[in-house]
């Protein structure tokens, strides 16, 4: 049994501190806080952008193109994929304020860790483009995922009862039994129009009202009229809500709640069969660029003719205005340079909350900001880089997934997991996941600018230090804590029927919008749809 770290310090100071000042105790005992690295991902260049603080100079060149791809994150990522598949080169994407978005990995320690998401789940019977670009990057071959990505076990834990559990869902009761048993029967469940309920992609589900409604309602007030009142069922749909959502059952609603168990035909949790690497999605959007055979690139080209391969530009779009003859965008360089672009057409795979400050006059497309504009969760992906693992307790194994019961966090996720070895790796990370939904996010989002790196490391190391107690502190070589204010759209009561991402959606003009923001809540599979769809939509107009 894991003694908690109150108990044992408690327990040290008493007994064993004979002949030293509490101090000099506490020192030994409680290690100074590791080095901490805190980033922001595209903060400095969004806020520049939101308080219209970039000024070009006059008489800037232009280039062209035939295509350019806004942003860099999955569903940009989708879009080249889909275009270079179907034989069209002559396009160019900009990378943006984070290469690769929320996909991205870095490595320490020869370490290689996720600093946003971090596993695939096997894609659901409506998801072949999911199954189409697994099969391009070699990772799905006659109807067989690649055995090095599929999660190994032990693949996930549970600290209950100071205890750790193989099941998530703390305990069986009458309540589990009964939520279970509706999530089998609604799971394969059709629509009067045909369609299953719940799919993946979202675009595909039924549209039939007497399901649609329940849009209209949170989760945890769906599941009151039901009469569940189990403590540990009700905790364990809140986790899985802020896990996916970033937001738990009073926030969501009722038919995401519902999305979550029965979309991908596993009643129980998604995290049986998953596809994960040890620095996350990463992994899928490195071999899309190797797949379209991206060229990196950090300026424009000196010769005034557009590249004669797909190019990857270290540069992010300033402002994006779509015209007749194709669309005119600002671009920034890394290096502070402008020009200005004109391309035939444009996908804009930003999230919109940037996109309602970058593409002119997004209201024409009928989108409103003030009033369709998602809310956002806050999270922080912290990973906390150590020498060795901290010793667990003898009738557990560590778990690429750990999580603890009650816990403000979402657990961590164990980078080294995936590789086989027959010791322990020298160095590892554990990457905690902490999706902020205490406050409003708008009052999360003050706190994160005005808080001390200690603050932040010690509401990212909460969890942890609760499991391990100070055992964890001597082990860690760097605390790197990433802060992403507005980390994902969350599917709140009447996401469905926003009219403003309906036309979004719809649009078909020479300029695209593709971003999982369109499905009212961000997960790879959406992403990946909508760019894809971006990219056909612009291969018809050719």
């Amino acid at each position: 049994m894991k003694i908690s770290r109150r108990r044992f310090l408690g327990h040290a100071l008493g007994v064993s501190m004979v002949g030293l000042t509490g101090y000099e105790a506490w020192r030994y005992f409680v290690p100074e806080r590791p080095p901490i690295s805190v980033d922001f991902p595209g903060k400095a260049i969004g806020h520049a952008i939101r308080d219209a603080q970039m000024q070009p100079p006059a008489n800037i060149p232009t280039h062209y193109v035939n295509t350019v791809i806004i942003g860099s994150g999955a569903a940009a990522l989708s879009a080249a994929w889909q275009l270079s598949r179907q034989k069209m080169q002559n396009y160019i994407l900009l990378d943006g304020a984070e290469r690769n978005g929320n996909n991205r990995g870095e490595s320490q320690f020869g370490v290689d860790y996720p600093t946003g998401a971090h596993y695939l789940p096997l894609p659901s019977p409506e998801s072949e483009h999911i199954r189409e670009l697994l099969g391009d990057l070699q990772l799905y071959q006659h109807g067989v995922y690649d055995e090095r990505a599929l999660l190994q076990v032990p693949n996930e834990r549970l600290f209950y009862q100071q205890h750790w559990q193989n099941e998530l869902l703390p305990q069986r009761d009458a309540d589990s039994e009964r939520f279970f048993r509706f999530i089998h029967q609604l799971s394969n469940q059709r629509g009067a129009d045909g369609k299953r309920l719940f799919t993946i992609p979202l675009d595909l589900s039924s549209t039939d009202s007497h399901w649609r409604r329940l849009e209209q309602i949170t989760f945890a007030h769906w599941l009151q009229q039901q009469g569940y009142h189990s403590s540990t069922l009700l905790w364990y749909l809140d986790y899985c809500c802020r896990d996916d959502y970033g937001q738990g059952i009073g926030q969501i609603c009722a038919w995401a709640g519902l999305h979550y168990f029965c979309a991908r035909g596993n009643e129980q949790n998604e995290h049986g069969s998953v596809l994960t690497w040890p620095h996350g999605l990463h992994e899928l959007s490195q071999r899309i660029r190797t797949f379209c055979r991206l060229q990196s690139l950090d300026r424009w080209p000196e010769s005034s003719q557009p590249p004669k391969q797909p190019c990857s530009l270290n540069a992010f779009a300033v402002s994006i205005e779509e015209h007749a003859q194709g669309v005119r965008v600002l671009v920034c360089t890394g290096q502070h340079k402008y020009f200005w672009l004109e391309a035939r057409h444009a996908i804009c795979a930003m999230p919109l909350y940037i996109a309602a400050h970058v593409v002119k006059n997004i209201q024409q497309y009928g989108f409103k900001p003030e009033s369709h504009m998602p809310q956002y969760a806050p999270w922080i992906v912290a990973n906390f880089l150590l020498r060795g693992m901290p010793p667990e307790s003898k009738n557990s194994r560590l778990a690429w997934d750990n999580i603890l019961y009650q816990g403000a966090g979402l657990g961590y996720v164990v980078a080294t997991h995936q590789q086989i070895r027959q010791r322990p790796p020298a160095y590892t990370s554990f990457t905690a996941y902490t999706a902020l939904n205490q406050d409003t996010p708008a009052n999360v989002r003050h706190w994160m600018l005005s808080a001390s790196p200690e603050e932040i490391y010690r509401c990212a190391a909460a969890e942890l230090e609760q499991i391990y107690g100070v055992v964890l502190r001597r082990r860690i070589l760097q605390a790197r804590l990433s802060l992403r204010g507005h980390a994902m759209a969350v599917p709140q009561p009447g996401y469905l029927t926003n009219q403003g991402l309906q036309a979004l959606r719809s649009y078909t003009g020479r300029l695209q919008f593709a971003h999982s923001d369109l499905s009212g809540y961000s997960i790879f599979e959406e992403a990946c749809y909508w760019g894809k769809r971006a990219a056909m939509q612009i291969l018809a107009q050719q």
